[in-house]
């Protein structure tokens, strides 16, 4: 039987490259050659620090290719039962419907996958078209509203991966102006670049409330830093809506005193389907997504790359990094 290459993690920071069996796609599969997975920031770390109660980093060794889940893959063969696909087609996947995505090739259901075009791109940044899903996800439940929210002010908090697709997504609404906010003046630049109307640095040696009372009016906070002093910030603002595109895995405190007057609907994040997938999908092959200014490193499938990479996402120099498995 052929055999395919993958990252495994064997222990807090220590994964090796290992060869893994590949069957033939069921009969509601598709067998796909990997171009490129990209790198979740937030996965990436839980599995080299270990030490999680549950999920990735809670047990070694991890499966092989895990934590892997944002690709994009060529397909190779196709089950008998599959329609609408052609080997030669390339397609963006996430972590449902078949094995963790560090893997230079892998079966998925095709249901699970979107079709992309990506012209003349270079298509292997599109393997981060599941986070920009994540983002439309949450945003698109605030907007579902009868009266919708055109011609508002929004606020971005924090310009990192997910801060940025937000942006991107944010930018095909009908708003009168987004400003993005961050401690990262090389981040802010680009979510300049990527449409941001205005940019904002916070300050670290400033209390979050008095920040707040300088700014205006916010009808929209998308929260996007998944860090305490990002929530502190979010709901200092006091917004008619808060959107908690990331998550924030420690207590934070609420000063309850700023929201006496305040109304506020807080809608929290959740996992993207693939109905979603497929419709940023849609957005990129009709060139409203941009997911190749995002990428900070392209790495080969090497183990000490891999970790090197993860340490500097870490450091926070990383916005998004993709293993290219054809290098």
């Amino acid at each position: 039987m052929p055999t395919a290459r993958a990252l495994q993690f064997v222990a807090p920071g220590q994964v090796q490259l290992i060869d893994v069996e590949i069957a033939p796609p069921a009969p509601d599969q598709l067998a796909l050659r990997m171009l490129a997975t990209s790198l979740c920031n937030y996965s990436e770390l839980r599995s080299f620090r270990g030490g999680e109660a549950s999920g990735y980093g809670s047990r070694y060794p991890m499966l092989p290719g895990e934590p892997g889940h944002e690709g994009v893959g060529e397909i190779i063969a196709i089950g008998e039962n599959v329609e609408g696909f052609a080997p030669g087609d390339l397609v963006a996947v996430t972590g449902w419907g078949g094995e963790p995505a560090h893997c230079s090739h892998l079966l998925r259901r095709a249901s699970a996958v979107a079709k992309i075009h990506p012209h003349e791109r270079d298509p292997k940044p599109a393997s981060i078209l599941e986070m920009f899903g994540c983002a439309y996800h949450c945003l698109r439940v605030g907007w579902s509203q009868p009266a919708g929210y055109d011609n508002s002010n929004v606020a971005v908090i924090g310009a990192g991966a997910i801060g940025l697709c937000s942006l991107q997504l944010l930018r095909l609404w009908p708003l009168t102006s987004i400003s993005v906010f961050d401690t990262n003046p090389a981040k802010l630049k680009l979510a300049q670049r990527l449409g941001a109307d205005q940019i904002i640095v916070v300050p670290r040696d400033e209390q979050v409330e008095t920040f707040a009372r300088k700014l205006t009016r916010f009808e929209v906070v998308a929260e996007c830093s998944g860090h305490v002093s990002g929530q502190k910030l979010a709901h200092a603002l006091r917004p008619p809506v808060l959107i908690n595109v990331s998550y924030c895995p420690l207590p934070f405190p609420v000063n309850q005193a700023e929201w006496f007057e305040a109304t506020t609907t807080i809608y929290n994040p959740g996992i993207v389907t693939d109905g979603e997938l497929r419709a940023v999908a849609n957005l990129y092959n009709r060139r409203l997504l941009d997911p190749g200014s995002m990428i900070s490193r392209r790495l080969s499938p090497d183990p000490a790359s891999y970790l090197e990479t993860i340490a500097a996402i870490a450091r926070g120099e990383i916005v998004k990094a993709l293993i290219d498995w054809q290098a």
